[in-house]
């Protein structure tokens, strides 16, 4: 008798944790909120503006085993029914989503008007989650300025500092491929700082980031992007005051009018010594060109002449490298110390 009795209680129990009035059992000797009810789940639909899009799979799966077990221990927040007889959760989501994954049909709630408290209780309650993505937790501090909050009020609930609540604030005006970024959870002070290098270089931020994988878009790798964009800015610049050499093979080039220059000033006697007399033009010997593997500018620095190496970056933007044409040694020059001289060709 005993064993038979044993089977029909288990029986019992199935039945009733799978109709969901386990639950219920489990919570008898739990005190109840203040106008807690128990509200059948299909008469409950999500809230729209749930800044959370995205669970994850496993937490969510444990948090229904729980449930199975133990019941919904705290209950979830709801809007009072609609017309059509719907609660609107308000705070909840997971819960509400474990609920339905353990097989419940009822699920305990307390039913309360949305206020403007209350929805930046439910904001910053999801904020203050560390699953969030960074688009999601924008999202959240969007919704909680558009509630009239402040920066500061902001800052102070969530214990950030208001140039935070700004940089997730900003994300809603940035491109979309650094709001596809921000979904894939990229930092949002790495985001910040490839919107300002977009402004200057948006073909080099597109393929940064095609090329980059979010686990790897940081403040470093976005810092490296900024020295390539800055170094090649500056080599174009340069380019772009440097007169180019005409095209044909009759074409005089940068180095030839150069030499033909320095050859006039000996003919003039710019270049002898003091008591010497002036050498003729056609006695003038012409200077030996150096070759050049590829276009390089000649420069003067502290009265030497040098190359601009273009093709390497110097530790900064405001430098650059020189290798200077008396001594061969390389040397890295601020850039309002060197003059132009002209642009070399092969």
């Amino acid at each position: 008798m005993a064993e038979k009795k044993f089977g029909s209680t288990m029986q019992t129990l199935d039945r009733l944790k799978k109709s969901g009035d386990l639950a219920a059992l489990t919570r008898k000797n739990k005190p109840a909120q203040a106008g807690q009810r128990d509200i059948p789940l299909d008469d409950i639909v999500p809230d729209p503006e749930q800044p959370r899009r995205h669970f994850d799979k496993e937490q969510l799966a444990s948090l229904a085993e729980s449930i199975r077990t133990q019941g919904v221990l705290q209950a979830i927040t709801v809007q009072p029914a609609d017309e059509a007889g719907k609660y609107v959760l308000i705070m909840g989501e997971r819960r509400f989503q474990a609920a339905k994954l353990a097989g419940l049909t009822r699920i305990p709630a307390v039913v309360r008007e949305m206020t403007d408290a209350l929805r930046m209780a439910q904001l910053t309650e999801n904020v203050q989650r560390a699953d969030l993505t960074t688009l999601e937790v924008a999202e959240a501090v969007a919704a909680m300025r558009a509630a009239g909050q402040s920066r500061s009020a902001i800052a102070e609930a969530l214990g950030w500092n208001e140039g935070e609540v700004s940089r997730f604030a900003a994300l809603a005006r940035m491109p979309d491929v650094l709001r596809d970024a921000a979904a894939r959870n990229a930092p949002i002070r790495a985001l910040s700082d490839l919107n300002t290098l977009w402004k200057k270089d948006e073909a080099a931020v597109r393929k940064f980031l095609n090329e980059t994988e979010a686990v790897d878009i940081s403040r470093v790798t976005v810092e490296r992007l900024r020295g390539e964009i800055e170094s090649q800015q500056t080599a174009r610049d340069v380019r772009a005051v440097v007169p180019l050499a005409p095209e044909g093979p009759q074409a005089e080039s940068p180095r030839d009018t150069f030499d033909a220059s320095f050859e006039m000033a000996e003919a003039a006697g710019e270049g002898s010594e003091p008591g010497e007399a002036p050498a003729a033009a056609s006695q003038t010997v012409p200077r030996p060109r150096v070759a050049s593997a590829s276009p390089a500018l000649l420069v003067r620095h502290a009265g030497q002449l040098g190359r601009a190496l273009l093709d390497q970056l110097a530790s900064n933007s405001k430098s650059v490298l020189i290798r200077f044409e008396e001594d061969g040694r390389v040397a890295e020059v601020p850039l309002v110390e060197v003059e132009l001289v002209e642009l070399l060709r092969d």
